[in-house]
């Protein structure tokens, strides 16, 4: 019985040692391998950097304008705005027109700009247009074809008493200009007389 029991324990043994071997060598025939991964750091930087700037370049732009509205307005002040807001806005902020504002002269479409003056007339009002400045603060030098009367038409070249006349009926029958072109509808105007009021009125 004895024997039996060493002869189990011999063969158990060269068993652990040959399991063991044959461990050893798998190891050595199939070493682990440490795979590396390689980050190109320059490269990451610059892709993070052009999020950056493409998230810069697209954030959109808040910037204000300051115009001053007067005339047959609720409430007439300057007032800020943001960048390409155009006259009915400017309106709606001021209250809204008066019920003697004359909307037939404005021009509600028209896009404003920083330090802008925007006068509404009262209906049968006589005002000078001359006093209404650009955006830069100077005086436009220009004649406002839609609110100009009789003497200030005549100051255009080609326009005389007739002309100036017909004009202003023209006005009242059918509003304001919109184009120089417009004005050919005008009779006594024809295309040549046109072409010399190119740069010489504004449409506001």
């Amino acid at each position: 019985m004895i024997k039996k029991i060493q002869r189990y324990r011999r063969h158990v043994g060269v068993g652990i040692v040959v399991l063991l071997s044959v461990v050893l060598i798998y190891l050595y025939t199939n070493p682990l391998e440490n795979e590396t991964v390689d980050i190109d750091w320059g490269q990451a930087s610059l892709d993070y950097a052009g999020e950056i700037e493409d998230e810069a370049i697209t954030e959109p732009l808040n910037e204000l304008i300051m115009v001053d509205i007067k005339g047959e307005v609720q409430r007439p002040n300057v007032y800020s705005l943001p960048l390409g807001s155009r006259v009915y806005e400017v309106i709606e902020l001021a209250g809204g027109l008066t019920k003697e504002a004359d909307e037939r002269q404005l021009n509600f479409a028209q896009v404003v700009e920083d330090e802008m003056v925007i006068y509404v007339p009262a209906f049968d009002e006589l005002w000078d247009p001359v006093n209404i400045q650009q955006a830069n603060g100077l005086e436009t030098g220009k004649v406002f074809i839609n609110t100009a009367d009789e003497k200030e038409l005549e100051t255009l070249p080609g326009i005389g008493p007739q002309k100036a006349a017909a004009i202003i009926a023209y006005r009242e029958e059918n509003g304001p200009f919109r184009s120089v072109e417009e004005l050919q509808s005008v009779s006594g105007i024809g295309e040549k007389s046109v072409e010399r009021l190119e740069g010489e009125i504004d449409f506001r």
